[in-house]
């Protein structure tokens, strides 16, 4: 399994190079287990992930959903997590009433990903980029602007665990419900079809919400 350097914990702790827990390591090694397989994580910059999968040098890549990569010819499995995408900010801060209503202001984002909603507000709005979602969040902890865009899971498990979580918020504004897929390579070693009726299995045994489940904080609801 591929995994992207610009993601961090609840999904992915990476330390030296390798991946050490998260959501996407416990997801892996529940869905490698149920296929029987022995699981092995890639770490990679995010730009490199997508030609790892389509070389053959990965066969899974996954939290992700077709529009945010620029190859087309994987194949998609079956959702695998529900998650919303916020925008954020410090507690002393209101939501803003609408995107719109953020013109003229400087957006938390991190390099290389992609945000239409966002995108289709600029130049009023202004992408101030970040190399993962840490140094996304430390920059809005230290007023290097108002607001950031990241997602709900993200933001839930900061609320829980940073030292500063105090001035993160509980509200928010949402941008939209989306679900995350997996994208099997067109040279990967296990086919789509083994891939869903594993995630299947998961979803029924209550795996998948069983592990996003430990990475909320109290009363959060999903």
């Amino acid at each position: 399994m591929a995994i992207s350097n610009g993601s961090a914990m609840p999904m992915t702790d990476i330390r030296d190079e390798a991946l050490r827990g998260g959501i996407l390591k416990e997801f892996g090694d529940a869905l490698s287990a149920q296929l029987h397989r022995q699981p092995r994580y890639v770490v990679l910059p995010r730009t490199r992930v997508e030609g790892a999968l389509l070389r053959g040098h990965a066969d899974l890549l996954c939290d992700l959903r077709p529009e945010w990569l620029d190859n087309q010819s994987f194949l998609w499995s079956d959702a695998i997590i529900s998650n919303r995408m916020i925008v954020a900010m410090r507690r002393e801060t209101p939501a803003p009433a609408s995107l719109q209503a953020m013109a003229g202001a400087r957006v938390g984002t991190i390099l290389g990903y992609r945000y239409p909603e966002i995108e289709q507000l600029q130049p009023n709005v202004v992408r101030d980029n970040a190399a993962n979602d840490s140094q996304n969040l430390e920059k809005l902890l230290h007023g290097r602007f108002n607001y950031i865009v990241t997602n709900r899971i993200y933001f839930d498990y900061q609320r829980k665990v940073h030292p500063e979580r105090a001035q993160l918020a509980s509200h928010h504004l949402k941008i939209t419900d989306f679900d995350t897929f997996c994208a099997v390579g067109p040279q990967g070693k296990v086919g789509i079809r083994e891939v869903n009726q594993a995630i299947a299995v998961l979803k029924a045994r209550g795996v998948i919400q069983a592990i996003l489940g430990r990475y909320r904080p109290h009363g959060a609801t999903h």
